[in-house]
């Protein structure tokens, strides 16, 4: 966990944008995106087709910047 924190601190900004408004999957050492979508849900489907392991990546939100999230997106 501490190599995903140290590597998604310096994740660039101008890379995260390119996200904004999306659901993202980070390599489990945060180096790179591996997939990105709206839904959540979606995501997670890319992922499993994919043969991605759920349980090995991590999933942020990229805010809007008029964005306010809230629990209810989870579900």
């Amino acid at each position: 966990m501490d190599c995903y924190i140290e590597n998604r601190a310096k994740f660039a900004v101008e890379e995260l944008a390119k996200h904004r408004g999306q659901w993202i999957a980070f390599s489990p050492d945060g180096s790179r995106i591996l997939d990105g979508c709206e839904n959540l849900a979606s995501l997670r489907d890319r992922l499993d087709r994919a043969g991605i392991d759920l349980e090995a990546v991590v999933f942020e939100r990229v805010p809007t910047d008029d964005m306010i999230l809230s629990g209810s997106e989870l579900s």
